[in-house]
């Protein structure tokens, strides 16, 4: 028999007769169900997949989930986005589950990262796939669930991110969708919030708009809009102008060089970085000092739940190769879609700065992708974003919430509810460019800001446009301008909240080596774990 060793290292676990293990919060039915409601309804560990995966699907929200018995025999999954990660070892018999990879790695006493992970790691700020920094340590993927039965593991994807394209559409009944979705989504948020203070990292972006937006227009009243950065940056100008045309409270939190010195090297930071990691992600910094001043001046609630936009932007298309919509009866191949998620996620600095070869990184790509001989602008971009939301968005984008763990508050992403996605899921491709959604968000700000001066603040200019085409359908191109650019570029370093705590001399030169800001982070940041393993 299989012994299962089970750690839970948050507090919220919800727990039903040391068999039943929920956290977080989800909606069934349209009904606000909370952990302890979710794990009395967990299904017989003899269920089949299918019948998990109607359970699961039943369910709206952000959580995880496992149920285990005497027997050595366990379920575990995670949501849709794995916003609640889970990790897990099986090794000697002996079956590994918990919240924390830390605690397994101490469990199992290892001490060497693997080494094509960390070269993965140093390229793109996370881990791909199951993998983690160790071999012996595995993650459960977004839309994942797993089964132990009798010694035997399985695991099953009982959501993906797909897509259909429809035949047949009308563009303004996919208008109005969006906005009754959209008003769902946030009616939910609502009710969960349910009168508490809710907190917007509002950008100059058009996600975090349209949360704002919408609460407005539901009358909401308690809200805090808040933004960060170096005095006089300009994403913090466009934040303010959305939260005053809305009529919303405001708050910016002015990073100096001084104040982030102090808060990096305290234990705070330091148990936060290994507590975001998990030995797969990049810890998310950028409001990490901004959450941690609100919190310590009063600004926040204490019961204040946390709203950001992830990942309205990756959903409508953002993040499709603008080519794509140039011709969109034109094939692929199978390496023109490989080397697209190569040059676009593989990219935090060059290649000569580690050892594993590409080949190796491209396999990767090879065995998590639909392989085929050739690909549709539809299929190619399917592809691609589904790849993305796997990868990047579950693990780099939407794993920045922890910084709003750490500090103990809640959070809710209406921007990854079933519904949002689902209708995205079905959006033709002609419509996902992003600017349709664009122009959807700007209408709806619109009729309830008070401003115009965002009208065309993220307005490209005619000539940029143009470079810019001709240089993202060429890798070559695309590759040596982007060296170019790290080698004579001298950006002042507190434009970047990572800077102002790095030896400036040692910045300039890793940007000359090739390395990105976050290139350089993510070096420090396997610096910083490979000590903590030596000691």
């Amino acid at each position: 028999m299989v012994e299962i060793k089970l750690h839970l290292s948050r507090e919220n676990w919800a727990t039903i007769e040391d068999h039943s293990f929920v956290v977080g919060t989800a909606f069934k039915d349209n009904i606000l169900t909370d952990a302890k409601e979710i794990a009395r309804e967990l299904p017989n560990l003899s269920e089949s997949f299918s019948f998990w995966e109607d359970f699961l699907q039943s369910y709206n929200g952000f959580y995880s989930l496992i149920k285990k018995d005497e027997n050595g025999n366990l379920f575990a999954a995670v949501d849709q986005i794995r916003s609640l990660p889970l990790f897990y070892s099986f090794i000697n018999n002996c079956f590994y589950i918990s919240d924390s990879a830390e605690w397994i790695r101490a469990e199992l006493n290892l001490k060497e990262l693997d080494p094509l992970t960390k070269d993965e790691f140093q390229l793109t700020g996370y881990v791909t796939g199951k993998e983690t920094l160790f071999k012996e340590i595995k993650q459960i993927q977004a839309g994942e669930c797993l089964k132990l039965v009798e010694g035997t593991l399985k695991t099953h994807r009982y959501y993906l991110f797909t897509h259909t394209e429809p035949q047949q559409y009308n563009e303004e009944e996919l208008y109005q969708e969006l906005y009754k979705v959209s008003k769902l989504s946030i009616e939910r948020l609502i009710k969960y919030a349910n009168g508490r203070q809710i907190v917007i990292p509002l950008s100059g972006g058009y996600d975090s708009r349209l949360i704002a937006t919408l609460l407005k227009e539901f009358r909401y009243q308690n809200i805090l809009c808040f933004t960060y950065g170096p005095k006089g940056n300009k994403e913090a100008a466009y934040s303010k102008i959305v939260a005053d045309s809305l009529g919303l409270k405001w708050h910016f939190v002015e990073y100096t060089e001084e104040l982030w010195n102090q808060a990096w090297h305290t234990e705070t930071r330091k148990r936060y970085s290994k507590f975001a990691s998990n030995y797969v992600s990049l810890p998310h910094i950028q409001d990490w000092l901004a959450v941690k001043v609100m919190h310590e001046q009063g600004v926040l609630e204490q019961d204040a739940v946390f709203v950001p936009g992830h990942s309205g932007d990756m959903t409508a298309g953002s993040h499709i190769p603008k080519y794509v919509f140039e011709d969109l009866t034109k094939m692929y191949s199978k390496d023109d879609l490989i080397n697209h998620l190569f040059e676009k996620h593989y990219c935090l600095t060059t290649l000569n700065n580690i050892k594993t070869p590409t080949s190796f990184f491209k396999e990767r790509i090879a065995f998590s992708i639909d392989e085929r001989d050739l690909y549709s602008a539809t299929q190619f971009s399917d592809e691609a974003e589904m790849y993305n939301w796997q990868n990047r968005q579950s693990k780099y984008i939407c794993n920045s919430i922890r910084v709003y763990d750490q500090f103990g508050y809640n959070w809710w992403l209406p921007m990854w509810e079933k519904e949002f996605i689902s209708f995205f899921e079905n959006l033709p491709l002609k419509l996902r460019n992003h600017d349709w959604y664009v122009k959807f968000v700007s209408e709806l700000y619109g009729k309830y800001s008070s401003s115009t001066q965002l009208d065309n603040a993220s307005e490209k200019s005619p000539v940029f446009k143009i470079v810019y085409s001709l240089v993202i359908k060429n890798d070559f191109i695309k590759s040596v301008s982007r060296s170019v650019y790290r080698l004579f570029k001298k950006e002042s370093v507190k434009n970047n909240a990572f800077c102002l705590v790095l030896d400036k001399d040692q910045y300039y030169k890793k940007r000359k080596q090739g390395f990105s800001v976050i290139g350089i982070f993510s070096k420090w940041n396997l610096d910083e774990t490979i000590h903590h393993l030596s000691r």
